[in-house]
């Protein structure tokens, strides 16, 4: 497993705060399954925090469910990668998910009902050309910034020597 840290601009060079994420990278028909959050335009890469003795992959499985409805497999840790910003230290585990069923109910969060969460299939492609726009973000939305260049670095990395996962 590949393990990458990206330090943000806004980063203040100490941690108070340590959060650990299992996140889901599902591929079905050559789509990926995307959180789509209605209520601001972003996209992001379905998954969430780790509960209390809950293992990455569990953590994975349980937050696509909840997010999207759909059940997964998590198959392989295909990357962590771990951000440092404002006061945080963040550590996103990414893993290559099997697609088992879609149940057709979510259960979102407060927080994820205001966003409007919803879930999207978009191209491989599509996602990471809309990820791959970070930089348009740098000065003007700081936690945009970080989140997609997050999301761009772990669908790279699928896409670049992880290509037996596509199939």
């Amino acid at each position: 497993m590949k393990q990458i840290l990206l330090i943000n601009d806004d980063y203040l060079g100490h941690v108070d705060h340590v959060r650990h994420c299992g996140r889901g990278i599902v591929i079905k028909d050559g789509k990926v399954l995307l959180s789509y959050l209605s209520n601001n335009g972003y996209y992001m890469i379905p998954g969430g925090g780790v509960e209390e003795g809950e293992s990455y992959a569990a953590c994975c499985e349980r937050e696509l469910l909840e997010e999207t409805g759909i059940v997964v497999r998590a198959k392989e840790e295909i990357i962590e990668i771990e951000e440092l910003f404002d006061v945080w230290r963040h550590f996103s585990h990414f893993f290559i998910c099997e697609f088992v069923r879609d149940t057709g109910e979510t259960h979102f969060t407060e927080a994820e009902e205001e966003a409007g969460y919803e879930k999207v299939w978009l191209s491989l492609e599509e996602a990471v050309n809309i990820f791959g726009k970070y930089e348009e973000y740098r000065m003007k939305d700081i936690p945009l910034y970080g989140l997609y260049r997050r999301e761009f670095t772990a669908l790279t990395e699928v896409m670049n020597g992880k290509a037996e996962h596509l199939r």
